[in-house]
Formats: C-alpha cells, sequence, structure tokens
C-alpha cells in the first residue's frame, strides 16, 4: 500500500506541472505513445487511460486504477521555394509535449477520468527578413484541454461515455506592414512590425459510444462539437525608423476563433491474443475556421493622431485561410512478440485543410502520409520493500513517427511559391496500473 501511494503521489506532482509543458508546432492526434505507434488508429482500444482523449466511452471496459503520462518531441519543416531567391526558406518548430491522464474503473461499469493534453495546433516560423515577410513572420494558435470524463456500461456489450472539456487557448501573429496615413494631401507611409497576442477560455464536450459485438472485435466512435473562442490581448505597432514612445504603444486586441467539430469512427480486430488490427476515420470541420482576424482597438489611432496629426488606416488585420474540412484514415497493426513484449506500426493519411492554389504562410498545412514504428513492454510493477510482491501492472511504450507531404504550389498572388513540409516524433510513454478483477496483469486490455 506505501508503494501505491508513493506513486501516485509522484504522478500527481508531475500532472500539476506538465500542463504547462505543451507548445505549438502542428496539428497532432497522437497524444498517446502507444496510439502513436498505430497511426493514431486508437478510437476503439480499451485498457488505456488515454481513452479520456481517444473515446471516453472506453473507461467502461477497462479496469482498475491507470496512471499514464506520455512524453514526446515532435519538429516541423516547412519550406518555400520562391523563384526569384536561390535557396528556399524555411519555417522549424518543435517543442517537449506531455500528455498525462489518470483512469478509474469502478464494478467494471463506471468509468471515470481525467486528462491534459494540447490535440491541435497551427503555425509556422519564418526567418525576419524572407521574401514573405508581409505575410507572415510568425504564427501560432494552442489550446490546452484539461478534460474530466465519465462512462457507463449500458449492457454488457453497450457503452456511452461524456466529458468537458475546459480550454485554454491562445494565438499570436507577427508580420511587417506598411504603415499609411488618411490625411488630405499626405502620401506618407512607414514600414512598421506588427504583432498581436490574445488569449481566451472556453468550454466543451465530448461523447463517444463502444460496441463490442464480440470479445475480439469492436467498433466505436467520438465526437466533439466546435467551440467558438472570443480572444483578446494586446497589439503594438513598432517603427524601427523611430523611437518615440506613441509608435510602440500597446492597445487592445481582439480576434474570434474556431475550435472545428470532430468525427472519429474506428474499429478493431483482434486475432486471438497475439495480433491485433485497428482501423479509424476522422472528419474534421476545419472550414469552419473561417479567417484569420485580428481587431485593433481605435483609442489607439486617436493618440496617434493627436501626436501626428495623422490617423492610421489599420483596423483589421487578417487573412482569409481558404480552409476547408479535412479528414484522416489511421491504420495500426499490433503483434506481442512474447508475453509482455509488443511491436506496432502504423500509417495515416492527412488529407490537406488548405485550398491547394492559396496555400499561406500563416498556416502552411499540406496532404501528408505519416509512417509510425514503437515497441512496448507489459510487465508488473514490484514493491520497493519486497521484491516478489506483485503491486499491479507496470507499461513502457516508445515509438518514431515521420511524415512527409508532397510538393504543393500556391498561386496566392502575394506570393506564389512551392511549399514542401515534413515532420518527426520521438515519444515514449509510462503507465502504472492497479486493482484489475480480470487477469493477473491489469495493464493487459484483454
Amino acid at each position: 500500500m506505501r508503494n501505491k501511494i508513493i506513486i501516485t503521489g509522484t504522478f500527481l506532482c508531475f500532472v500539476s506541472a506538465s500542463s504547462y509543458l505543451n507548445a505549438s508546432g502542428f496539428r497532432s492526434f497522437e497524444l498517446s505513445a502507444r496510439a502513436a505507434a498505430l497511426g493514431g488508429a486508437f478510437v476503439t482500444r480499451t485498457g488505456d487511460a488515454s481513452s479520456v482523449f481517444y473515446n471516453p466511452a472506453g473507461l467502461a471496459f477497462s479496469s482498475g486504477l491507470r496512471f499514464e503520462t506520455n512524453v514526446f518531441y515532435p519538429e516541423m519543416t516547412s519550406r518555400v521555394e520562391y523563384s526569384q531567391f536561390p535557396t528556399p526558406f524555411e519555417s522549424t518548430l518543435g517543442k517537449i509535449r506531455v500528455s498525462p491522464f489518470i483512469s478509474l474503473n469502478i464494478k467494471d461499469k463506471f468509468g471515470f477520468g481525467i486528462g491534459a493534453f494540447t490535440p491541435s495546433t497551427m503555425g509556422a516560423s519564418w526567418p525576419e527578413n524572407w521574401t514573405g515577410h508581409a505575410l507572415s513572420i510568425h504564427s501560432r494558435f494552442n489550446s490546452l484541454y484539461i478534460r474530466p470524463v465519465a462512462a457507463v456500461k449500458i449492457a454488457k456489450f453497450l457503452s456511452i461515455g461524456i466529458g468537458l472539456d475546459f480550454i485554454s487557448s491562445d494565438a499570436t501573429w507577427k508580420f511587417d506592414r506598411i504603415f499609411t496615413f488618411q490625411q488630405k494631401g499626405s502620401g506618407d507611409s512607414l514600414a512598421s512590425v506588427s504583432e498581436s497576442n490574445v488569449s481566451a477560455k472556453g468550454i466543451g464536450y465530448v461523447a463517444g459510444m463502444m460496441l463490442r459485438i464480440t470479445d475480439n472485435f469492436r467498433i466505436g466512435g467520438r465526437y466533439q462539437p466546435n467551440v467558438d473562442l472570443e480572444l483578446e490581448g494586446s497589439h503594438y505597432f513598432l517603427f524601427p525608423r523611430f523611437n518615440d514612445t506613441p509608435f510602440s504603444i500597446y492597445q487592445d486586441v481582439s480576434a474570434s476563433l474556431t475550435l472545428p467539430q470532430e468525427f472519429v469512427l474506428g474499429l478493431t480486430y483482434s486475432f486471438g491474443r497475439r495480433l491485433t488490427f485497428l482501423l479509424d476515420y476522422q472528419r474534421t470541420g476545419m472550414s469552419q475556421i473561417k479567417q484569420w482576424d485580428f481587431i485593433l482597438d481605435p483609442l489607439f489611432y486617436d493618440e496617434i493622431e493627436d501626436y501626428h496629426g495623422t490617423r492610421p488606416d489599420q483596423i483589421r488585420q487578417g487573412v482569409d485561410l481558404n480552409l476547408r474540412d479535412t479528414s484522416r484514415i489511421m491504420f495500426g497493426v499490433e503483434y506481442r512478440l512474447i508475453d509482455s513484449v509488443l511491436i506496432r506500426a502504423g500509417y495515416a493519411h492527412q488529407k490537406s485543410a488548405v485550398d491547394g492554389l492559396m496555400i499561406h504562410p500563416v498556416y502552411p498545412d499540406l496532404e501528408t502520409q505519416i509512417l509510425s514504428f514503437g515497441i512496448g513492454f507489459d510487465g508488473f510493477a514490484y514493491s520497493i520493500l519486497d521484491p516478489d510482491e506483485k503491486i499491479g501492472g507496470f507499461a513502457l511504450d516508445a515509438y518514431f513517427q515521420y511524415g512527409f507531404s508532397p510538393n504543393s504550389t500556391s498561386a496566392l498572388p502575394e506570393l506564389p511559391a512551392t511549399y514542401h513540409t515534413s515532420r518527426w516524433i520521438v515519444g515514449v510513454g509510462v503507465g502504472f496500473s492497479f486493482g484489475s478483477s480480470k487477469t493477473s496483469n491489469p495493464r493487459y486490455e484483454e
């Protein structure tokens, strides 16, 4: 018991700190090491605390108390080739991310859980002096979710789950802009750096179902509606040619953005206990993100006019992203080499959310092929005081994932160029489980 308390306390301290380690880089659905190795096909898996994200209904088919945390490093490189420059321009983003989960099943019927994760991000960071500096130098949109969930087995073969999402989002946009003045007889214009930083909190929900047709065959699904966010923050224009305070004074700025709805449907089929196949299909309503808009507070312009006798014309700053609904097909296979060692492989095809002719450097999302491979260990956790005493299950998973896209040429009038992206992720997951009533090792799913 003492060892259980120590492990639990350590994990909870880690959870409380890890939520600040999220980072933006690109849209990601691989928040569990086990799921990532399977190409993200995980909506019908049980026996894993990360069901909090993938499908809350799976917790009703789980067992005991489970802790899991996943640490991974994603990196994405976007490359732009512009005919007037001999070398391409690159954007590279990557930071450590952490996804912790806790779940509890009571009486093999009721499941509860909570998790902290960043399921989707978007953005790019380009060189300060690159050819598209008037469109974007740095853009980022990131959301942290805290999700408590509950599930119930309404029949021996059917469960449903639901959860609340407490969302904290932030966005940044920096670019160079020509600053013009509305004054009769004056054609004055100045080069400026424009930067906005906004944030907002929102609430959403998630629902899931799991149908266990046989011991070896399951189907399931997850649905999340869109969440509209009203973000607020600060903005400034910085004029490199001037040091006068009014030129760089901070002002209020607001933005309206939408977290798109998602629908995932999947199936799992196992050939005995050795071999398992998984297939998921995901549809994301990216067309609900209509524009990348930042509205500046006009009080700032009054101060500029009082100081210089002229009024700038920059109130709305935005980009029509031309996003469309997108789909993602995920396939995974898992094979148990021996009782405690598993190998996994996966493939995913992610369609682009951007009209191919209108790719914008704010969000250069391209069609992507993703390959993944992983290895896992499922064994026992032993007492520190008595090496022969089994106190629960222990799992360690590791994976590598690589994604690539074909070259896509944009006909954007401001920047007709060819885009290419590549991405890779490396990560590990650690899990503990206690109190299973089904198997000798409570980590095992079946």
